[in-house]
């Protein structure tokens, strides 16, 4: 058995609780890096592994390994997937079982259950579903053809309760986050043939945590209050305090310099795939010029467009 860690709040707790429980040494704490200190998280797993003492194993991501790692995690999963991260994670996977490690756990679902995205923060927030997305719309509805996105309608999620904060918590448990996480990592995980277990999504704990007053999971502008103060004792203030992290790979940097070539084949690639007449190329040109010449506060659009390619386009 191992551990998926990043440093943050959630697996470190679980980690720490574990400790409790199981001896240490033979519990193997897996985490992701790219080499780029302005994403990754290894300095907060190092000061966490310092203090629990679990043997840590180290997986890097490097940018000449995303080709054949989207090619390669598209036949699992069937369908336009995250990002690059999700090729990280894929990674730790993939090592844990040449480890001879059969069972990861992770720290899933107390974002949802405590209040830990930034949108749970502010006014009107109740309309993101993506963290860390600033200001900027990461969605670029104009590459659509009309007639195709004349077509989608608006999810209407149900209001069940008289409070915005639970409403949102309620809408990523059921309907937005969970169900695409759980979806997207059990095949990442059984692709190499490894179980990915979730402990904080046990329905005791969902529960618990979900008729919480909401002072006890926003205090002060911070979200998960409860679990950062359960955790302050077990690990240094600055992991139980650490803010949430929504960027861990160089994605943005990746895509525009190093694998721009790359991602100039799969845009061309999409004009004759099948799904070619959802688009307006020109406004897909447009947008990725505009990325290049540095609109590049989000990614996230340039990404979803080169895994289109990947997953209709094929890998000729």
């Amino acid at each position: 058995m191992g551990f998926n860690i990043s440093g943050g709040v959630d697996s470190s707790l679980l980690l720490a609780l574990v400790n409790h429980f199981e001896d240490k040494r033979n519990i193997n704490a897996y985490t992701f890096y790219t080499g780029d200190e302005r994403y990754d998280e290894l300095p907060w797993v190092e000061q966490m592994i310092a203090t629990t003492e679990n043997p840590l194993v180290k997986v890097k991501l490097s940018g000449e390994e995303v080709q054949s790692k989207a090619f390669q995690l598209s036949n699992s999963q069937d369908e336009p997937f995250g990002g690059i991260p999700t090729l990280a994670y894929s990674q730790i996977f993939e090592q844990a079982r040449k480890d001879g490690v059969k069972v990861l756990l992770d720290g899933q679902g107390m974002d949802e259950q405590w209040a830990g995205y930034d949108y749970y923060l502010q006014d009107g927030g109740s309309e993101k579903t993506i963290q860390g997305s600033g200001n900027k719309n990461p969605f670029r509805i104009k590459v659509l053809n009309k007639k195709f996105a004349a077509l989608a309608v608006k999810p209407a999620y149900p209001q069940a309760f008289d409070n915005r904060l639970q409403n949102m918590q309620y809408r990523d448990l059921f309907y937005t986050k969970i169900p695409r996480a759980l979806r997207f990592n059990d095949r990442i995980s059984m692709a190499f043939g490894v179980e990915l277990r979730e402990p904080f999504l046990d329905h005791k704990l969902v529960e618990f945590a979900f008729a919480m007053p909401p002072e006890f999971k926003i205090r002060n502008g911070v979200g998960k209050y409860m679990l950062r103060e359960l955790l302050k004792p077990l690990v240094p203030e600055n992991i139980s305090y650490a803010p949430k992290r929504p960027l861990q790979t160089p994605q943005r940097e990746w895509l525009g310099n190093e694998l721009s070539a790359f991602t100039e084949v799969q845009l061309e690639k999409l004009k004759t795939s099948p799904i070619a007449d959802w688009f307006d190329f020109a406004e897909v040109e447009k947008e990725w010029k505009a990325f290049k010449a540095g609109d590049n506060e989000t990614s996230f659009h340039i990404w979803q467009w080169v895994n289109a390619s990947i997953i209709f386009g094929g890998n000729d």
